[in-house]
This record gives C-alpha cells, structure tokens and sequence, in this order.
C-alpha cells in the first residue's frame, strides 16, 4: 500500500490494541478490494468505517479468547445447520465487532467451507473485513466506483434497495488457486420497527455470503 492509504488506515486503527491493528493492516495489505476502497475514501472524502471484523476458525470458543481478554464480549449465536456452519458475534463498547464463525464436525468433509478454508490458511488472518458505506452512499454506487477501479462483484447484494441492511462481497483473491480474503460492503439503514439504524446481522443473507465467498 502507498503512503497516503497507509496513513488513512492507521488513523483509523490506530486506538486498536496491537494484536488487532496489526490484523487488520495485514488484511489491507492482501486485499486489493480493500485497498480500492480506500482510495475511494480519499478520492470522495468518505470516512473509513469498520462494520464488523470475520475470524474463520476450527473452534470459535478458542479463537475468541484473545479478542475477549481485550473487551470483546459474546452478543449471539448464528445457526445455520442445513448449510453446515455456525457463527457467534462478539461485540465491543468502542470497535468494531467480531463475527467468528466454523463448519459442524458432522458435515462432509468435501462440503465444510470453513473447516477447509482454515487448513489452508490457518484462522489467524481475518478471512474478510466490512466497511460501512457512507450515510448517504447507496450499495449499487458503491459497486459501480469499485468496478470502475477493476474491482469484480461475482455475488449478488444481499438485502432490497433501502431495507435494514444490505451487503455484497468482492471477488475472492486467490491464492494457490484457492478463494482467500473478500471484501464486504455493508449499507445500514433505519430499521423500521426500532426507527433506528440497524446493527444486526439476519442469517439468510450471511448463508447466501458464505456460498459467495467460494466463487472466483
């Protein structure tokens, strides 16, 4: 990454603790998504703003005791059992939250996405980061400015025009041939029970981004 992206980033992970900034530096470094994305901030002014931090792993419960020990708390538990996997979120009071997730023990081998993902790549780089689009930044704007810098969408948006929350994941980089780290989009909109900003997360739409994550 260049200076510019370099300072952009730092200024906004620098109040992280070590272990976790130097995680999310790490991820930006491989992830050319990413780095599109941040020259987007530049080029509009946009802030760059964390939505939430993915961790996939062979044991949530042992993965998560590092992020614990630095103020991260468990909010909740995400089943998916027909699709094979499962996901707890830990939230925290000033950063952005954890979303960790694995495969069941019981499902197939050739059809455990994460279990396989994490022999390849172990769970200690971030599988993807999502950044919060802009208040007034609508995904399909987003997607066009990021196509325009070379970036390729293979998935399709998760979420209706303006409803709670709507996501997207860029293309995966491949390493060896294999999917590696995505980059999520995520537009957050007034929840219409709450009559606030939605903060959730709705399990139908992240089982239809796990499959995305495997296309390239």
């Amino acid at each position: 990454m260049n200076k510019t992206f370099d300072i952009l980033l730092e200024s906004k992970i620098n109040k992280y603790s070590e272990l976790v900034r130097d995680k999310i530096y790490n991820y930006f470094a491989k992830n050319k998504a990413s780095q599109a994305y941040l020259e987007l901030c530049t080029e509009k002014n946009w802030a760059l703003n964390l939505d939430h931090l993915t961790v996939r792993t062979n044991n949530i419960d042992s993965a998560a005791k590092q992020y614990e020990n630095l103020g991260w708390k468990y909010d909740e538990k995400l089943e998916y059992k027909s699709e094979g996997w499962w996901a707890k979120i830990y939230r925290h009071s000033e950063f952005a939250p954890f979303f960790i997730d694995q495969s069941y023990e019981e499902w197939p081998e050739d059809k455990k996405i994460i279990t396989n993902w994490v022999s390849k790549f172990s769970d200690k780089d971030f599988h993807h980061i999502a950044v919060l689009l802009p208040a007034n930044i609508k995904m399909e704007m987003a997607i066009d400015l990021l196509k325009a810098k070379n970036i390729k969408f293979l998935g399709q948006i998760t979420g209706q025009a303006d409803t709670r929350l709507r996501q997207v994941f860029s293309q995966a980089e491949l390493i060896d041939g294999i999917p590696f780290t995505v980059l999520e989009l995520v537009e957050r909109n007034i929840d219409p029970i709450t009559g606030k900003i939605y903060k959730g997360f709705i399990g139908e739409q992240a089982d239809s981004l796990m499959k995305d994550s495997t296309l390239s």
